[in-house]
């Protein structure tokens, strides 16, 4: 069928690659339901390039577990390229490596990727790769996927909201028209109107009712015969193939990927190659990879599904048995295409073999979601399989599975994993299980659970003669000294680790980054070089070594003690490098995390509308793991709370999860949001008090502590400041009464709200200047009580208002408009702009058009200073 309706697309796509062959490439998200259309348009496209634009393309295929970097495969044999084969986890180096010679030579290149809602996580993580480079490239890709609600599309949204949205952009692809449709069915005598009402205008249905109808085939169409019809379409043009050719169909509808002839040939005989020529003539089978490759696919999925189901159960069994002994034959096939067809064929032995082996293939590249179905295949099949092996594999499921955020069915692995190795008397593996149950207890919520597996862990271990394996448990209960604020416990068994894994018997690079992990971020507050320079080895060990979950905790902890440390910028500059690491290598829980960091620090430096944006992202994936929610928690509920809005769900959630926690961080943090509700009203004053006294009862260190201190001043009370002047500056200035000291520390640290809370101690000027920067804020509840305060010291300042020098929102810049002027006093650009504002790049231009305008400025420069002026820009 002749392409239809599609000009408009076809005109967009071509003005984006004159676009990218001046050097402004793109990421296109060409969407659309199944069948609407989408490859024919890809096709066409590809097909009426400009002679010097080198066309590339590969597909996403419908495997039960997709193949790790399936489409690239097929681009690589297109270009003949040899890529560096991935070792030791290092397959962000193949990643550079492709975009390189996607981009050598600056030669405008067309990639298309087709059905992406199925791709790997390893594909998805290098389209997000080249997503957030491509900008400034003469590469154009072009990447197919349907728009239905389906858990592929949960991973394209989060795949497109990693990549700068000036980056990329989605083209729809409509069904047909019912004038369309009416056209094409009155051209072969049929009913127009009958087609249209079952098929909604979907492009597939409709080509193949018009192309099969009054052939010999097919009966003419009528509206009681659609359903049927539409259902044999695809088995009606199989039945013109003599048996010969259809034996060939029958083989190749076992493989949901592009197959070589010698498949076929293994399985059907010499002739196969005819029978696929012939497949393709009757418009079943078409060319992998353009005219003239040397691969072959079924033109549409759901035909190949249609020839595949109309096979009697032995039949289809047999094909898969015939299909995975080619490959078994041949060193360089693919492990997951072997366990696809072990699986159809029933293969017991061989899932049992290969299922492993694909999953850590796919752990290795990243695509962790894929490995834990390939472990769970192996799990399925493993009744006749040794102990010892089946509990391997738990570990291995249960590890995956704690990478992407499933804590309750890695704790059920591991736990099997543990039954095991008690069964077997194996003492060495039953401490390590039990350190892991720690550390999956801890992540889940379960403070106690971790303290009790992490102790009972040591004690095992320490009687079973495996230093390497008691190195780890030293460190696990480092790790939890570490996060309830006891440098003491965190230095001592984070000591005791190290001295274990860098004695001459044993090198544990992953337990002295685990332990220097945990001992950097214990002593953050007394020796803040120290630790920085102890955390920055870890993460050094771990980049070196791939060992990508203690990187993640590295640029964790690193942001923390930044964060801690008032060090804004460094931290913000951590997280945006953590984060971007997490997401290019697939570890949910540890972005998660951060996201809920980043959330905080945005809180503190008044980007509001951003920190809703990145804790709201979190606090919606209810498959997050409790502990990784609870950062984003706290920050959502602060931010409702201080603009006046409904936060309960999230302070019960808060609540909940401190149950079973008995942490300074986790407690401090709740205890903080609860005194500030106390001072709005919102909630009881002792109660606030008892939460700030409960958690200075957990902490040491003054400096550590200085909030709880100045949330009870806040509260009127004194009797939790720190002693001495050992505490955090701008507390201690609060303390010490003077005001404009700590309203100038908090100013250098660019934190607004606190600068306003410091000021509200001050005189008449400080107080206005106090309410104008939590009107500039939005602080709607907060707001309310400067008033308050304002009319209890004298009835003159309700009336009188700010003056027009502190004044700080003089101009009329609405609050978004104030986030776009901080950027641009930060020299950000339309890009960095929108990307941290989670808005397109139009959408700044026209915010900076208004803000230009109502500062009576001529530039973006002009506009930074005349906020400053204004003193707009505290």
């Amino acid at each position: 069928m002749r392409l239809i309706e599609r000009a408009p697309n076809l005109d967009h796509l071509q003005s984006l690659l004159r676009e990218a062959a001046d050097g402004s490439g793109r990421v296109v998200l060409l969407e659309g339901e199944a069948g609407a259309g989408k490859s024919s348009l890809a096709a066409a496209f590809a097909g009426a390039v400009p002679e010097d634009t080198r066309v590339l393309s590969g597909a996403c295929e419908n495997f039960g577990t997709a193949e790790p970097l399936g489409p690239w495969r097929d681009i690589a044999r297109q270009a003949r390229w040899s890529l560096t084969r991935v070792t030791g986890g290092n397959w962000i180096a193949l990643f550079s490596e492709v975009l390189d010679l996607l981009t050598d030579g600056g030669r405008p290149t067309l990639l298309v990727i087709e059905d992406i809602h199925w791709a790997d996580d390893a594909t998805l993580n290098l389209i997000r790769y080249i997503g957030r480079r491509i900008r400034h490239t003469c590469l154009l890709l072009v990447a197919t996927a349907r728009n239905d609600d389906t858990p592929g599309q949960t991973r394209l949204r989060r795949l497109l909201a990693d990549i700068p949205p000036a980056h990329w952009l989605r083209i729809t692809v409509p069904p047909l028209s019912k004038a369309a449709v009416l056209e094409l069915a009155d051209s072969k005598g049929l009913d127009g109107e009958a087609i249209f009402s079952a098929t909604g205008g979907n492009a597939y249905f409709v080509s193949e009712l018009v192309d099969c109808a009054g052939s010999d085939s097919l009966p003419p169409f009528n509206r009681d015969q659609l359903p049927a019809t539409i259902r044999d379409a695809v088995l009606a043009r199989a039945d013109i193939l003599d048996e010969t050719d259809r034996e060939a169909l029958w083989a190749a509808s076992t493989s949901p990927d592009a197959f070589a002839p010698e498949l076929i040939e293994a399985i059907c005989g010499s002739t196969a190659r005819a029978s696929l020529e012939a497949c393709t003539a009757c418009g079943l089978l078409v060319p992998a990879g353009g005219k003239g490759g040397n691969l072959f696919m079924f033109r549409h999925e759901i035909a190949r599904q249609a020839i595949e189901q109309s096979l009697p159960p032995l039949r289809r069994r047999a094909l898969h048995e015939k299909a995975l002994a080619y490959f078994r034959d041949r060193p360089e096939a693919s492990v997951a295409r072997m366990v696809h067809h072990a699986n159809e064929a029933q293969d017991m032995s061989a899932i049992s073999e290969l299922a492993p082996k694909a999953a850590a293939d796919a752990g290795r590249l990243g695509a962790h979601r894929q490995a834990m179905r390939h472990y769970e295949l192996a799990l399925a099949h493993a009744g006749d399989l040794s102990d010892a092996t089946r509990a391997c594999l738990y570990e291995g499921y249960a590890f995956e599975c704690h990478l992407t955020g499933q804590m309750e069915r890695a704790i059920a692995a591991q736990t099997s994993a543990l039954a095991l190795y008690r069964a077997l008397g194996d003492i060495r593996h039953v401490g390590d299980n039990l350190r892991w149950l720690s550390r999956l207890s801890y992540l889940a919520g379960d403070r106690k659970g971790a303290d009790a597996f992490g102790r009972e862990a040591v004690d095992v271990l320490e009687q079973a003669a495996s230093p390497a394996e008691l190195a780890m448990g030293y460190s696990n209960l480092s790790q939890l000294g570490m996060l309830a604020g006891d440098a003491e416990t965190a230095t001592l068994y984070g000591e005791r680790a190290i001295a274990l894994v860098t004695s001459d018997d044993i090198a544990r690079p992953e337990v002295l980054c685990h332990a220097l992990n945990n001992v950097g971020t214990a002593i953050c507050w007394r020796e803040p070089d120290r630790a920085r320079q102890t955390l920055d080895q870890a993460l050094a060990i771990a980049l070196d070594h791939g060992f990508q979950e203690h990187a993640a905790r590295a640029f964790t902890n690193r942001a923390w003690v930044e964060i801690r440390l008032h060090a804004f910028d460094a931290a913000e500059d951590v997280l945006t490098r953590g984060i971007a690491y997490c997401i290019e290598h697939d570890l949910d829980t540890w972005r998660d995390y951060m996201r809920g960091e980043l959330a905080e620090l945005l809180t503190v430096l008044g980007r509001w509308d951003e920190a809703t944006a990145a804790a709201q992202a979190v606090v919606d994936n209810q498959n997050a793991p409790a502990l990784c929610r609870y950062p984003s928690l706290v920050a959502l509920a602060t931010l409702k709370t201080r603009r006046g809005e409904p936060s309960d769900e999230l302070l019960q959630e808060m609540a909940k999860f401190l149950e079973n926690t008995f942490e300074f961080q986790r407690l401090s943090a709740h205890a903080a949001l609860v005194a500030e509700r106390a001072w709005l009203g919102l909630c009881d004053r002792e109660e606030a008090l008892a939460g700030l006294r409960q958690a200075a009862s957990l902490c040491s260190d003054d400096a550590a502590g200085s909030m709880i201190g100045f949330w009870a001043h806040i509260l009127e009370e004194t009797g939790l400041a720190p002693d001495g002047d050992d505490g955090d500056a701008a507390v201690i200035a609060t303390l010490r009464g003077r005001w404009q000291e700590a309203a100038d520390i908090w100013t250098d640290r660019r934190a607004p709200y606190l600068t306003a809370l410091a000021l509200l101690d001050g005189d008449n000027d400080a107080l206005y200047r106090a309410l104008a920067t939590l009107e500039a804020l939005g602080a709607t509840a907060v707001v309310t009580n400067a008033k308050e305060l304002i009319r209890k010291r004298g009835g003159r300042l309700a009336t009188r208002g700010p003056r027009a020098s502190t004044q700080a929102n003089a101009a009329g810049l609405t609050t978004r408009e104030m986030d776009v002027l901080r950027l641009i006093d930060e020299g950000r650009s339309n890009a960095e702009i929108g990307a941290r504002l989670f808005v397109s790049a139009k959408t700044v231009d026209h915010h900076i058009s208004s803000i230009l305008a109502k500062l009576n400025a001529k530039s973006r420069g002009q506009a930074a200073a005349e906020g400053r002026r204004l003193r707009l820009l505290q």
